[in-house]
């Protein structure tokens, strides 16, 4: 047996590991350099930028188990503070017994380690899917068709996986048309004093969060400047403005980080990052099972998205797919 399975973030990579361990060729297709996903890091000459999931949960005990073994490996541990909630221009200390958890030394580390042992063809862009006779084909976006697979499994966005699928699957009809809100990300290296308290902040309708990448576990700001930090533009503001605004985000987001904080900070680098499909949108008529199986045609659909967008979706998501089809 053979299976596609197309991205290699938390979902997609958790699926692979799986099925690899069962003694299943898996290829994994990622249009990026690198994996990671909504993990994603970017390294630039002048720091690790997480730009994706800042840390994540684990309510599951199943997801527990999963993550207290990541952290005997090394791969993740605990970030411990207390976050702040900005209001009125200013912050309050809003503590909470949230466990939170960060890769280390960037996110994407746990996503290199699901991808040691795996067959990966990064920098191939998967246009489209179609069964013929008893295999699967893809497209490549460079007009190359890759044949011999049993399985396709898509960890796409919903509204990704709606163009990919085409009419390959009657899962077309349960995938909705948009789920996911978007999200400017812009990272700030900064000089100047700041709270050391202040590691996590809960924004407002600009800024919905904001991370001292500097202060997590086994991190630290790099040569020439004092922090390093990442903020996430709120959804509404987000998608007002677009991909294409016209908005100093540098300016924007450094004017309301020294308001909170009431300092002056001086942006040494910025680097920013439009998401598209970032958060999920409200929507209580949306009812997503935690993965879609078309089991006739060998089809299947997982990802983060269907369990509310947190990495712990991703990996619940993959889990449940290989429980439904391939044990």
């Amino acid at each position: 047996m053979k299976v596609a399975i197309i991205g290699a973030g938390i979902a997609g990579l958790t699926a692979a590991a799986e099925l690899n361990r069962r003694g299943i060729e898996v290829a994994v297709f990622e249009k990026a350099r690198g994996s990671g996903g909504r993990l994603a890091t970017r390294r630039c000459d002048w720091g690790h930028l997480d730009i994706g999931a800042q840390y994540f949960t684990a309510h599951s005990e199943r997801f527990q188990r999963q993550v207290h073994h990541w952290q005997k490996l090394g791969t993740l541990a605990r970030w411990e503070f207390t976050p702040y909630k900005a209001h009125d221009g200013g912050l309050t200390a809003s503590a909470d017994d949230t466990l939170r958890y960060v890769g280390i030394p960037d996110m994407n580390s746990l996503t290199r380690y699901l991808a040691a042992d795996l067959q990966i063809h990064y920098q191939t862009r998967i246009s489209g899917v179609y069964r013929r006779a008893t295999e699967w084909c893809l497209y490549t976006e460079t007009d190359e068709t890759l044949r011999g697979f049993d399985w396709v499994v898509s960890t796409l966005p919903a509204e990704q996986s709606r163009s990919l699928l085409s009419d390959a699957s009657d899962i077309l009809a349960a995938l909705p048309a948009h789920i996911h809100d978007p999200c400017w990300a812009l990272a700030l290296a900064t000089r100047g004093p700041a709270p050391a308290a202040v590691q996590g902040i809960f924004g407002d309708r600009t800024i919905s969060w904001v991370s001292r990448l500097s202060s997590r576990p086994q991190r630290r700001a790099g040569t020439g400047y004092d922090d390093l930090w990442m903020l996430h533009f709120a959804a509404g503001w987000s998608r007002r403005e677009g991909k294409q605004t016209g908005v100093d985000l540098a300016d924007t987001g450094l004017s309301w980080l020294n308001q909170r904080l009431q300092t002056r900070l001086q942006c040494l680098h910025h680097y920013r990052h439009y998401w598209r499909y970032a958060g999920i949108a409200a929507n209580d008529e949306v009812d997503l099972a935690p993965s879609l199986i078309d089991a006739p045609q060998q089809l299947a659909v997982i990802g983060a998205w269907l369990g509310g967008g947190r990495v712990e979706g991703g990996y619940l998501s993959a889990m449940d797919m290989i429980e439904g089809c391939f044990i």
